[in-house]
């Protein structure tokens, strides 16, 4: 664990393009002493990593969870990735249709005890059926032009417009425009007291 803490430190420092000598003004330590805790196999005491974990705008508690990365099944961050501006990481996850006529892509399918539902979202031409459920939505056009009707009114929307609502109050989309739109929805589900 000790060598967890030196190394978090030194990546931090150097993933923030900050030098020991910089550090060492922020924290009132000397470059040589910090040096030698990056390089150290031991962990500097509590009250010398609050100064550090301070100066590099840093909870001093993140440098005791447990190193992970990528390779590692890291419970705090699922990564998707796309290499070539394609769709292919979706090639073994084919669109699912839901109850309101909506196709669409669920991302984030293995984070554990998340909040957000995040999905890919392609209306079709004719609106799909009219939503009205708990929770706050998020929804950024990320292709293509819609139709967004919300509660009594219409509002239309192109690449890169975004809109944050309440999912209380009935909406629905439909794609314009000469092929279907994409967007990135956002859900925040909860229960009104």
């Amino acid at each position: 664990m000790d060598r967890t803490i030196t190394n978090k430190i030194k990546v931090i420092r150097q993933n923030q393009n900050i030098t020991l000598k910089s550090l060492a003004e922020k924290t009132g330590l000397t470059e040589g002493y910090l040096s030698k805790i990056e390089n150290s196999k031991n962990a500097p005491p509590i009250s010398t990593l609050r100064r550090i974990s301070t100066a590099l705008g840093f909870d001093v508690s993140y440098f005791f969870l447990p190193d992970s990365d990528e390779r590692n099944n890291n419970p705090n961050i699922e990564i998707d990735r796309v290499s070539n501006g394609t769709d292919e990481r979706f090639s073994a996850r084919p669109l699912e249709e839901n109850d309101y006529g909506y196709e669409y892509r669920p991302l984030a399918l293995n984070k554990k005890g998340k909040n957000m539902e995040p999905y890919t979202l392609f209306p079709d031409f004719e609106p799909g059926g009219v939503i009205q459920t708990h929770g706050e939505y998020f929804m950024y056009v990320l292709k293509g032009s819609i139709d967004f009707f919300y509660g009594t009114h219409k509002y239309s929307f192109s690449t890169g417009d975004s809109a944050y609502f309440d999912g209380h109050i009935p909406f629905q989309a439909k794609s314009i425009g000469k092929e279907k739109a994409k967007l990135l929805v956002i859900i925040y589900p909860y229960t009104r007291s």
